[in-house]
């Protein structure tokens, strides 16, 4: 009995003990709890104020902002790239007119552009402000602040050129009458032609065509400067006194044109001229003279000249020799000064290089509009090749290179649609098919309660006679025409029920899996194509797929359905159909299925473990107890056993 005393009075101190380092350790861990809640408290707090500094929120700033004064520009909407044509058409007269300034009869045509040169300026001015309201993205936001879009723009490289576009060079005075040197400031702004360019690209419907008429731009801006240059060296050499034999600009070769005021063409006639050519060369030399002279009589009163202005001479001239310099024609006198042989070689190795440039992009767009025409006709060919490898017959081939040219004429060869998907995010191809298959989507009734993913859609050719389904076939596509005509036909193909235009559906009750539905999914009917046809096809598992995000959808598809079949008496509500049931979906969300089940499952067993736990925990401390009451009882009967027995001895006594 002392020895159970003891193991009673051990297992209290070890529970004791126990119970003391368990509260200890508890209290241990709430402190550190408590440290890492502070912790993360102050994290909490240093994020929102990171997050606030990175994209410096000012609310009141944003309050003040609400004047008209504060609004900011959208650089890729159309008010903005209409402002970006109009500052570009200003660009281009510095462009033109600031080389012309080398011809001296166009200066007092300069001198009356002086009000429309204001409001150029003015324009620039308009614009440099215009471009301080620009918004940027920053962290995936669009940035509206307007310190940071003025800070933003003075940080750029373009806003120097702005600045400098605008300081009225011909106010101060400082180049005198030079209108080239007044004026050459206003270049900095050519900049914004370039941002015309890539902004027209990302809008135009015929890219090949503008960047043709890119091209030709860049080619004429060279030749017009490259000429202007060339006409300033010949003011330098004094080209008044220039003859034919000259390189410099001479009037010589570019006379002005005589023209015949005679009749030319009836010999009979008293006012005939003859206008045959006449070779002088050929005639001894003492009658050179005497021929020429006599033909300056005869045409003496018979002719009149179309006299042109000297400037259209001079800058005509000066072009022409630009051009046939630059594409390295040559056909021009030879350089007469050391400084004209170096500028004739500098200008002819530019050529060659603007020559090479040309004729490469000019390669590259042609390749470029005719690529994807030869990759079909690669492909046609490669079909026509196989077909002839593997003896295939006449009417297949002939089939077949019919199919081809349906398809090329229709433009479904034209653009690859998959690669546009594998470069597009995929929720905004998404949307852009929804746009595209939404006009006959709407012709569907089962739709109308639903916007369904235009992704989900693929498009299949048929040819002529080919059958889309036959009865019997389980159901788990859907068919919606989009053009063309489809036919439902009897089981050999002779006679024909219905023929269903583009726009119509089909297919559509099969792959819903409607309770009491008595044909179930099976097909019902015969379909062919009446002769080329494009059919929208979307997959039973695909719009299952779609369904599960939408509960309530699928719920008003499978009620429209029902309205279907009972409307055309063919449904059985005794019918108990357990496809309602069954799991619709690809292998992989099924398996995600199980393991979701298998959570379940799981958390089930771990509940009825932690229960059991507890029970027998309870269980431990209940026989505990009981122990403990029994070694009680014991005791108080030992100490009455004893209390007896001292008793009766002393009675003896």
């Amino acid at each position: 009995m002392s020895e159970n005393v003891s193991v009673t009075s051990s297992a209290r101190r070890e529970t004791f003990g126990g119970f003391a380092y368990r509260i200890y350790a508890l209290k241990g861990w709430v402190q550190r709890a408590r440290k890492r809640l502070t912790l993360f408290r102050k994290n909490d707090v240093d994020i929102e104020t990171n997050f606030r500094e990175a994209i410096r929120e000012e609310p009141e700033e944003e309050e003040k902002q609400s004047s008209f004064l504060s609004f900011t520009v959208d650089e890729h909407s159309n008010s903005f790239y209409l402002w970006t044509c109009l500052v570009s058409l200003v660009a281009l007269h510095p462009l033109i007119f600031t080389a012309l300034s080398v011809f001296q009869d166009i200066h007092p045509f300069l001198r009356q552009t002086g009000p429309f040169n204001l409001i150029f300026d003015l324009i620039n001015i308009l614009d440099l402000i215009a471009h301080t309201r620009i918004e940027y993205v920053e962290n995936g936001v669009a940035v509206k602040n307007l310190s940071k879009l003025m800070h933003n723009r003075l940080m750029s490289k373009f806003f120097i050129l702005d600045v400098i576009a605008v300081i009225p060079a011909e106010s101060l005075e400082v180049f005198g009458e030079s209108f080239f040197w007044a004026r050459i400031n206003r270049l900095t702004k050519v900049y914004r032609l370039f941002d015309f360019s890539t902004q027209t690209d990302t809008r135009t419907t015929s890219p090949h065509a503008f960047g043709l008429f890119k091209l030709i731009f860049i080619c004429l801006v060279i030749f017009h400067w490259n000429g202007c240059l060339y006409f300033h060296i010949s003011k330098v050499y004094n080209y008044t006194t220039a003859r034919l034999e000259h390189w410099i600009f001479s009037y010589d070769k570019i006379i002005n044109p005589i023209l015949a005021d005679c009749v030319t063409d009836n010999p009979y006639d008293k006012d005939f001229c003859d206008t045959d050519d006449f070779l002088i060369t050929h005639l001894p030399e003492n009658e050179v003279q005497y021929t020429v002279t006599s033909f300056m009589e005869t045409w003496d009163n018979k002719t009149k000249t179309l006299k042109f202005a000297n400037f259209f001479r001079q800058y005509a001239l000066s072009f022409y020799w630009s051009a046939l310099t630059l594409v390295t024609l040559g056909e021009q006198p030879s350089p007469c000064t050391t400084f004209q042989n170096a500028f004739e070689i500098g200008d002819t190795l530019l050529g060659l290089v603007i020559f090479a440039v040309i004729v490469g992009d000019v390669g590259n767009m042609v390749v470029a509009i005719n690529l994807r025409k030869s990759e079909f006709e690669n492909v046609l060919d490669g079909c026509k090749r196989f077909m002839i490898y593997r003896k295939v017959p006449n009417l297949l081939r002939k089939k077949a290179v019919e199919y081809f040219a349906y398809v090329w004429a229709h433009g479904g060869a034209q653009v690859d649609e998959e690669e546009i998907a594998e470069f597009l995010p995929p929720r905004l191809f998404g949307e852009i098919a929804v746009e595209i298959h939404m006009d006959t989507l709407k012709k569907v009734k089962l739709f109308e309660v639903k916007r369904t993913d235009g992704q989900k859609l693929n498009e299949s050719f048929l040819l002529p006679m080919d059958y889309i389904c036959k009865k019997g076939d389980v159901g788990t596509e859907m068919y919606i025409v989009k053009e063309g005509f489809v036919e439902v036909v009897s089981e050999d193909g002779q006679t024909i029920f219905v023929t269903l235009p583009a726009g119509f559906v089909f297919g559509e009750l099969s792959i819903l899996n409607i309770p009491g539905n008595k044909n179930k999914n099976l097909r019902t009917a015969y379909v062919r194509s009446k002769g080329y046809s494009d059919l929208y096809v979307l997959d039973k598992e695909d719009l299952w797929e779609a369904l599960r995000e939408y509960p309530q959808a699928k719920d008003s598809l499978i009620e429209k359905g029902v309205q279907i079949l009972e409307k055309d008496k063919m449904i059985d509500p005794n019918m108990v159909d357990d496809e309602e049931g069954d799991f619709n979906g690809s292998i992989e969300d099924y398996m995600e299925h199980l393991d979701q089940e298998v959570l379940k499952i799981t958390k089930i067993i771990d509940d009825a473990e932690k229960t059991i736990h507890e029970s027998q925990q309870a269980m431990k401390t209940r026989l505990f107890d009981m122990e403990m009451e029994l070694i009680d009882e014991m005791k108080k009967m030992k100490r009455k056993e004893m209390k007896a027995k001292y008793m009766k001895g002393i009675t003896v006594l």
